[in-house]
């Protein structure tokens, strides 16, 4: 199966078995003005493994891919195109990654990488393997989202707005490390 295939097809599924928990209505309705907001994952992803124990093992590596394309373009269009942000908000109505207490605490998206590889719930080389594709149809679909929403910012600028945020220089672990390599080099052609 394709990674688009994927995506489309078998990722929505996917998504509905991650563990969700609703902030409270302060968080909710004050601080978020989102009253249908959920998170998942908590601090570091703590469950995942609970989480993942959902997913066929042999989807894990395309799910923890697509799950942190979700997270990182969802966190990215937030902060840096605020504009465009309820469209997206309406159409996908993701969970965000993270918990919340007395606020809410968003999780940086590359611990989605991290997180698996560190409870040895996916083997490094089988999410490797594929981040070339990953990549290139990460690239497709955030150049046909932008289309499709009338969004006038480049894609490329777009991305690279994920770089410069501080939550880039997150480095734990292997797979973290070969995708960053791969990202730079395929989409920005830099080392």
């Amino acid at each position: 199966m394709t990674f688009r295939n994927y995506f489309l097809n078998t990722f929505p599924k996917h998504l509905q078995l991650l563990k969700r928990h609703q902030p409270n209505e302060v968080v909710r309705e004050c601080i978020m003005k989102d009253n249908g907001v959920m998170f998942f994952g908590g601090r570091d992803w703590n469950s995942v493994a609970d989480d993942l124990s959902q997913i066929p093992h042999n989807d894990r590596p395309k799910f923890i891919l697509s799950l942190f394309m979700e997270v990182m373009m969802d966190q990215c269009l937030y902060t840096y195109q605020p504009n465009v942000y309820p469209g997206w908000r309406m159409k996908t109505n993701l969970p965000k990654f993270g918990w919340s207490g007395l606020g809410p605490h968003h999780e940086n998206p590359l611990k989605i990488l991290w997180a698996p590889e560190r409870e040895r719930i996916v083997t490094e080389d089988d999410v490797i393997n594929i981040l070339h594709e990953f990549i290139v149809f990460m690239l497709e679909e955030t150049n046909q989202f932008f289309a499709d929403n009338a969004i006038t910012v480049n894609t490329l600028d777009f991305l690279q707005y994920f770089i410069n945020d501080n939550s880039y220089a997150f480095s734990e672990g292997n797979i973290v490390q070969r995708f960053k390599r791969e990202f730079q080099r395929q989409i920005f052609n830099r080392d």
